[in-house]
């Protein structure tokens, strides 16, 4: 007997949720695929272009510096003391702790390297830097 059963004067007394259930999971997946593809909101920065470049395999921190010399950890605005402070810490509670510099391609060398000697003072040993292709 089914789940839909009909009596005699002809009402349905049971009602099928199969075609629900099937399309609220094709919805569920469409929405699981689709949020992969949505990135945070960016900074707008102008990386320098490589030819040759590997991207960098899942990296837990991020600081970006933007055209107006501004630095950003995990796109929280900071300042160097704040980022060093921030790094040791992070270093001290994951050591093999992995961080991409991502620079405005408009910024003195000098800042650039700067926020990279304050990325080496706090610990960080993994550091890779970002660019288009």
């Amino acid at each position: 007997m089914s789940s839909n059963s009909i009596d005699d004067e002809g009402t349905v007394t049971g009602i099928n949720v199969t075609p629900m259930v099937d399309i609220m999971l094709v919805l569920l997946i469409i929405f699981m695929v689709a949020g992969t593809f949505v990135s945070e909101a960016s900074l707008k920065i102008n990386l320098p272009k490589t030819e040759t470049g590997d991207t960098p395999a899942a990296p837990t921190l991020s600081v970006s510096i933007d055209d107006k010399g501004e630095v950003f950890l995990k796109k929280s605005k900071t300042d160097l003391a704040s980022l060093k402070a921030a790094l040791t810490q992070e270093v001290a509670e994951n050591p093999g702790v992995r961080l991409t510099l991502a620079a405005d391609s408009k910024l003195p060398y000098q800042q650039v390297m700067s926020t990279l000697d304050v990325i080496k003072q706090a610990g960080v040993e993994h550091v890779a830097l970002v660019a288009d292709k």
